[in-house]
């Protein structure tokens, strides 16, 4: 009897707030801190966060509150959806955010190597240099089909699916502490982001622009 239930016990969170960091993960992603600002000053600016806020307060939160609800009150009676979900975030994992942090693991160490390439040019060239060097356009042919490995993604990527694994073998408790690093880490990061860049000369300009 003893070995039964231990069979068919759940693996569980460690806490509310761990599964609450693990899913607020999930959700947010670069576009979340590169595209968001942007697609924010382009359509209205400071406007822009009155119906966001009003979307986010009376449809995106309700919502998520209603799927995870449902996902409990039905357990174990819809494992096909749990199961696409699991095969869908899967697809996206391997096919988009495995190879986009691979790259941006590459850009973070070729920073120490060619310093002077990211500190001394414009925008553009540093651009054109992501694209070359980092992601390695530059080994496409003229019908833009890749012609060679490159071999420092390829690591990347390894290293990337190693840490992921890292984070999933010993069970969801162990991947909630995890989070509290994941989801932590960056939060503190946007923030000293935040500070740098209103220090810097002319920010009060851009904040004006911005919020209007």
């Amino acid at each position: 009897m003893g070995d039964q239930t231990n069979a068919t016990t759940r693996d569980r969170w460690g806490s509310k707030i761990a599964f609450i960091m693990a899913a607020v993960g999930f959700a947010v992603g670069f576009g979340n801190v590169w595209r968001f600002p942007s697609l924010a000053y382009e359509y209205g600016g400071g406007a822009f966060f009155i119906p966001y806020i009003m979307a986010l307060l009376f449809i995106g939160i309700p919502l998520v509150t209603l799927k995870t609800g449902a996902n409990k009150r039905s357990r174990g009676r819809l494992k096909g959806v749990g199961l696409g979900s699991v095969i869908a975030a899967c697809w996206v994992l391997v096919t988009y955010y495995a190879p986009l942090i691979a790259w941006v693991i590459n850009a973070f160490f070729d920073t120490f190597s060619n310093a002077a390439i990211w500190k001394n040019s414009t925008g553009s060239e540093a651009y054109d240099y992501f694209l070359d060097e980092i992601i390695g356009e530059k080994t496409l042919g003229p019908d833009f089909r890749p012609t060679r490995m490159v071999w420092a993604n390829v690591g990347y990527i390894a290293v990337t699916w190693f840490v992921i694994w890292l984070c999933l073998a010993w069970g969801i408790e162990t991947t909630g502490k995890v989070t509290y690093f994941t989801m932590g880490l960056p939060a503190i990061l946007i923030f000293v982001f935040l500070g740098r860049a209103v220090s810097l000369p002319g920010s009060s300009d851009g904040i004006n622009a911005y919020i209007g």
